[in-house]
């Protein structure tokens, strides 16, 4: 994965912990939310995003993160965490939205015991024609999070409709 880094998970407890290495982006976290998805089917209540390591996120990462916090909010509170965010990382998430519908924790150690693994590749988009519906899903989940947001992203979702609308009727 180069350049753009890799994304490590484990499960503690019940928790999904989610790591970026470098970069969290599209290439990189398209397989996700289908692992969160089956992780939550399975018994995990709450999702913990580890900051530490990660040298920026794009988007598609940042509606990773808000599609699970929409999708897990309960009436008890906020169930997904960010801990370990740098500066950089807190203002990029204080300005798409998120701040408002994740807990921001500091400084976290989760000692050497952790074994991370990265996500399997079946729960990864498998036609060109999913993958732009998986971009399209989390973009829209950065839309519904406020006004901002449909203006900075709601011609991005129009666009990838269109492309599935044109790859639906060259099928």
């Amino acid at each position: 994965m180069g350049e753009e880094g890799k994304i490590e998970v484990a499960i503690l407890d019940k928790t999904i912990y989610v790591r970026p290495r470098g970069y969290a982006l599209q290439a990189n976290s398209l397989g996700l939310p289908d692992f969160l998805a089956a992780m939550f089917r399975e018994g995990c209540t709450s999702v913990t995003f580890d900051l530490k390591d990660c040298s920026g996120m794009d988007s598609t990462f940042l509606g990773v993160i808000a599609g699970a916090a929409m999708a897990r909010v309960r009436p008890r509170g906020k169930v997904v965490s960010i801990i370990n965010a740098g500066e950089r990382a807190k203002r990029q998430l204080a300005f798409i939205g998120l701040k408002s519908v994740v807990a921001l924790v500091d400084k976290v150690s989760l000692g050497p015991g952790l074994r991370l693994a990265q996500v399997s590749s079946i729960h990864w988009p498998k036609t060109e024609r999913e993958r732009v519906i998986k971009i399209k899903q989390l973009h829209e989940h950065l839309v519904n999070l406020n006004a901002k947001n449909k203006e900075r992203f709601g011609a991005a979702v129009q666009m990838l409709e269109a492309e599935l609308q044109e790859q639906k009727s060259n099928d």
